[in-house]
């Protein structure tokens, strides 16, 4: 595995959990929903700028980041409107594991690439 591969490994599957598990302590409430939805909104922006001056990785990093802010944004939307405990635990369950989507969609690409 080369450093590349293992820092994606540990973002994907460390820092995005992570990352998820802290945003869904925030109260579901107007504000912090339309607050995340801004910072995703610009994360996305960044992105694009970021493609254009020609920075591919930091391009990356940055799609990653806001498709985690997505998810949250997602994810707290639901518990909003969800009723009983349950249920908003297999919402915040869903989230968290498909914080660690990009990383097969990488390993695949690399796979179909080699």
């Amino acid at each position: 595995m080369t450093q590349e591969t293992i820092a994606t490994f540990v973002l994907c599957f460390a820092a995005g959990p992570a990352i998820y598990v802290g945003l869904m302590r925030l109260r579901p409430g107007v504000v912090p929903l339309t607050g995340l939805a801004m910072i995703a909104m610009t994360a996305m922006a960044g992105a694009i700028g970021l493609r254009i001056l020609g920075g591919a990785l930091p391009s990356l990093g940055m799609l990653w980041l806001s498709w985690i802010l997505v998810l949250a944004l997602g994810a707290l939307a639901l518990r909003r409107r969800v009723r009983g405990r349950q249920l908003a635990r297999w919402v915040t369950l869903a989230g968290l594991l498909a914080t660690t989507a990009p990383w097969f969609g990488l390993a695949t690409a690399q796979l179909l690439s080699s």
